[in-house]
């Protein structure tokens, strides 16, 4: 099987872990990622040879070993996202394209390492959840990753920000509107009763969740 051949095979179960993830039932029509000339019954049916597909009607549902395949992918995706955005800082039109290409070439040490890198981040820059790894797991027991919440820093480390993860969209705007952003360099003053940020001037009081939810590396 040619390597083309092999990405459209990967591209069909993303697109079936995807539609369940939106809507919980997927639906045939819905399932056609862009293929170029590969024939898309060709795909399900050599998908459902390996047992990581099944088929009812219209209906395309994922077997256990087809979940745990999808879910390594999309990882892989959402994992390309926040390298892209975050630590490359690349403009963001060309996001998809490279996390398109890239889960596709990563190995499973490489997107752990990748992981690790950014600190295990719980979502992608859009907000949706990033399946956790081994490296996820292991990071809970035994390790500090680089990139950690910004409440677990000392008052007066001076860090730089990595990515942000808020549970409500709205907050984005609300730090943002702060400069609190990706790349900012910040010192964080206080963390008691709230955290209070240095930003040149500025002084920025958050609470402690909303804090929790900003993600630094030290400043060099």
């Amino acid at each position: 099987m040619d390597r083309n051949h092999r990405e459209a095979l990967e591209d069909l179960l993303e697109a079936v872990w995807l539609a369940r993830e939106a809507e919980s039932e997927v639906d045939l029509a819905r399932c056609r990622p862009p293929l170029g000339d590969v024939d898309h019954q060709v795909l399900i049916d050599r998908l459902r040879e390996e047992r990581l597909l099944e088929r009812e009607d219209s209906r395309l549902t994922l077997t256990v070993a087809g979940e745990a395949a999808a879910e390594r992918i999309v990882r892989r995706h959402r994992l390309a996202e926040r390298l892209y955005s975050d630590l490359l800082r690349a403009d963001a039109s060309g996001q998809q394209s490279f996390a398109c290409q890239f889960e596709h070439v990563l190995n499973e040490e490489v997107a752990e390492a990748v992981c690790t890198l950014l600190g295990h981040p719980p979502t992608c820059p859009h907000g949706r959840r990033i399946p956790p790894g081994d490296c996820c797991r292991r990071a809970e027991r035994d390790i500090r990753p680089v990139v950690r919440p910004l409440i677990e820093f000392p008052p007066g480390a001076v860090v730089r920000i990595v990515f942000l993860a808020p549970r409500f969209h709205n907050r984005f705007d609300r730090l943002s509107s702060f400069g609190v952003i990706p790349g900012a360099v910040v010192r964080l003053h206080q963390k008691q009763p709230v955290c209070v940020l240095k930003l040149g001037a500025t002084e920025v009081a958050l609470e402690r969740d909303v804090a929790g939810e900003i993600y630094a590396v030290p400043s060099e």
